[in-house]
């Protein structure tokens, strides 16, 4: 009896500790695809800090052209965010830089999609919107700058609502064309950092694909020394975490090895049959028969073998070992958070993982838990 009230003591003395740390603690985010309808399942969601609808495409005339199903498909999504009061975002994609151009050269298109975008946040069970505008090659000046205007207006408007809309983005790295300048960037609540496709599907070597540090053009250290160099206060920095891999036919058994056309998309673990028809294997059934290795170097994770034809392969990967290096950064630089892409693709076991590691969100849930504890105590 005297042990277990010890036990009981010090365990009530750590979540105190932890209570006190609250504030510092990394921000879970979570996107949940279309694609993936039920992902968000494998998650406890009183645990996420928000959810992020993902997508809502844009054209070229500023109009709404994708809701995929936003919002009468979603029902039980939206009665489980309300339940458990986590923030839900809807993302406005647009990828095309032709698209980009035509939309942010015009007046009219500009002010219809402001409009549209300001109709979105109005809806009941919507915390915000977050711009997911991924243009890598150049875009015209005067669309960019177009572009800056629109960001600062839809955080005015967003901000005037009571209560204020939330307004984020996700930060393309590596473009020719800088979207963003520092003014611009103060006008958001949050920033995520392109933290994930140091190497794609179409790349000429096989490698990382979200590495910690390194020589890549991609890193989670050069995107955070890239945000913080532009103004974004650190603790409104996330990056975005992949729960997919990549895998590549190579040449030959050298690490980093040339690629043989393009390259699949993995899975960090299973996912029904008939899902996911473009993504065919996953890393946890891979690494199971091939084993796995941990590169320090990158702080990423992969695995290599050859086929019965005689064909090298090499995949890429984060897993737990990457993840607690991750969140080790994350805590030590004191960053915003992470933003897992994509949830279901991992069965909710690296985001648990992240959510354990990290300890409870705030005070509430401290307190919460030391009540269960009183309560279930003889």
């Amino acid at each position: 009896m005297i042990l277990r009230c010890l036990h009981l003591g010090f365990f009530l003395a750590a979540l105190l500790f932890q209570s006190l740390a609250i504030a510092e603690a990394p921000k879970a985010w979570g996107y949940v695809g279309w694609w993936l309808p039920d992902g968000w399942r494998s998650v406890p969601l009183g645990e996420i800090d928000r959810l992020l609808f993902i997508e809502i495409k844009v054209d070229s005339g500023g109009k709404i052209s994708e809701r995929n199903g936003w919002p009468e498909d979603w029902t039980d999504l939206r009665r489980a965010v309300e339940q458990h009061k986590t923030p839900l975002d809807l993302t406005l994609t647009l990828e095309d830089p032709a698209t980009f151009d035509n939309l942010f050269s015009s007046v009219d298109a500009t002010q219809r999609l402001l409009d549209e975008a300001t109709s979105l946040a109005s809806q009941n069970g919507v915390a915000g919107l977050q711009l997911d505008i991924e243009i890598y090659s150049l875009a015209r000046p005067e669309a960019i700058k177009r572009y800056q205007s629109f960001v600062h207006e839809l955080a005015k408007r967003l901000h005037q609502y009571s209560p204020a809309r939330n307004l984020s983005i996700f930060f393309p790295i590596g473009g020719e064309s800088q979207l963003y300048d520092a003014t611009t960037l103060q006008q958001l609540d949050q920033v995520v950092l392109q933290g994930y496709d140091a190497h794609w599907p179409n790349s000429k070597t096989a490698g990382p694909v979200a590495p910690l540090t390194g020589d890549e053009a991609i890193s989670w250290k050069k995107a955070v020394i890239l945000g913080t160099a532009l103004g974004i206060p650190k603790e409104r920095l996330l990056l975005g975490f992949p729960l997919f891999g990549y895998e590549w036919q190579v040449k030959g058994s050298k690490l980093h090895g040339a690629t043989v056309g393009k390259g699949v998309s993995t899975t960090f673990g299973p996912v029904a049959p008939g899902l996911l028809p473009e993504m065919q294997f996953n890393v946890q059934d891979r690494v199971e028969q091939y084993g796995a290795s941990h590169d320090p170097l990158t702080g990423s994770s992969y695995y290599q073998f050859k086929r019965e034809d005689g064909q090298f392969i090499e995949g890429w990967f984060e897993d737990w070992w990457s993840l607690r290096r991750k969140s080790d950064y994350l805590a030590d630089e004191k960053l915003g958070g992470i933003a897992f892409f994509l949830l279901g693709y991992d069965g909710g076991q690296l985001v648990d993982y992240f959510l354990k590691r990290r300890g409870p969100r705030s005070r509430e849930d401290v307190a919460n838990r030391v009540r269960k504890i009183l309560d279930a105590a003889p």
